[in-house]
């Protein structure tokens, strides 16, 4: 492959790609189809990070190859750094489509997008519903800039804004569709309000997708979505995202835990631990079977545990971050090990709530 036959090869790998997703069940309509076949992704992501921070480019010689079939394939690639960490990504395409897919879009709709990242998702929503119906925005320069050119290069000029997501962009509302490509913690009532009477929001809250629809003038209603759903965090008044450092391990001798090593594992018990104890940080060992023997876990506030291969776990910190995971892990058992799709949300006046099968039963407060 050389510089002068890429776009022809590109477009060759871009139909291998959708009707992989096709096979796979994950794109099912044409609309979605001609869109991932025919939006250049290798555009919107000129170089990335290999997992060991190697920057694997286009216009490097040395890795042009690497980069061209990472482009083209069903993953997620890592296109910011910040102190080492991953702060933005280009999402895997399996995911993309799932969620364009959920989205329910149809022709005249309008939607705004949180998190332009590298401009490729609004691409894709551009190629479906027009430039003039879509509205993307992201907190920095630096990521608008180059999302915006890459997209004008791409042949598309959806309305990019620098801005808190939180907020919104009002000047286009109301919207048909507001969709998320990054993780929020809760939903932001701006959105809400921001919402058409029969509109949605679609977002990653926790690690699973939810659909929340607005049922009043600042409430508002939704359900999970079945699988899982893992986006970088919201990144707001110029946050770089970046992990919290480890605080000191814990000291002392260890507890039984309630939490047995294996739950760590389990998507669906993390699922709830997402919504518990959102932002938590995870480190883990694992067997030669690649069984997982201990973790630590921390979260910002300077809480720290650690599981043993023995069973017992240690914490310290301003509160006991395991104990907090052990009750969770208790009504997770208690309930049969339930999948996001059994839980819902609720907005009010009074604050915002996931709930598990019922707005009446088991319920976790969301933090604000």
């Amino acid at each position: 492959m050389t510089i002068t036959d890429i776009d022809a090869d590109a477009a060759t790998a871009r139909a291998a790609l959708a009707k992989t997703l096709v096979e796979a069940g994950d794109l099912t309509d044409p609309a979605w189809r001609a869109a991932f076949e025919e939006v250049p992704r290798h555009l919107f992501v000129p170089f990335f990070f290999d997992h060991d921070g190697t920057r694997i480019a286009g216009d490097d010689p040395q890795t042009r190859e690497r980069w061209f079939a990472a482009v083209h394939e069903d993953r997620a690639l890592v296109t910011h750094r910040t102190g080492g960490a991953a702060t933005s990504s280009s999402s895997q395409p399996s995911l993309m489509a799932a969620m364009l897919e959920a989205l329910d879009a149809a022709d005249g709709m309008s939607v705004l997008e949180i998190g332009a990242g590298t401009g490729y998702s609004a691409g894709l929503l551009a190629h479906r519903l027009g430039d003039d119906r879509v509205v993307t925005i992201d907190v920095s320069p630096d990521i608008t800039g180059p999302a915006a050119e890459r997209l004008a290069v791409a042949g598309f000029q959806p309305l990019m804004v620098t801005g808190d997501g939180a907020a919104g962009w009002p000047d286009r509302a109301p919207y048909d569709r507001i969709i998320a490509t990054c993780r929020l913690d809760n939903v932001p009532p701006a959105l809400v309000a921001q919402l058409a009477e029969t509109g949605f929001l679609l977002a990653p809250i926790g690690s699973a997708l939810v659909r929340v629809y607005r049922t009043g003038p600042d409430t508002a209603e939704g359900r999970f979505l079945p699988g899982g759903a893992f986006f970088m965090p919201l990144r707001r008044d110029g946050g770089d995202g970046a992990p919290v450092r480890r605080p000191d391990l814990p000291t002392g001798t260890g507890r039984p835990s309630a939490l047995p090593a294996a739950a760590v594992a389990d998507n669906a018990f993390r699922f709830l631990v997402s919504i518990v104890e959102p932002g938590l940080t995870w480190q883990y060992d694992v067997d030669d079977a690649r069984q997982i023997t201990g973790a630590r876990v921390w979260a910002a506030d300077g809480s720290i545990a650690a599981l043993q291969a023995d069973g017992t776990v240690t914490e310290t910190g301003p509160r006991r971050l395991w104990t907090a995971l052990e009750d969770a892990f208790r009504a997770y058992a208690a309930a049969g090990s339930p999948g996001p799709e059994r839980y819902g949300i609720t907005v009010d006046r009074v604050g915002q709530r996931v709930w598990l099968d019922s707005p009446d039963g088991p319920s976790w407060n969301l933090s604000a």
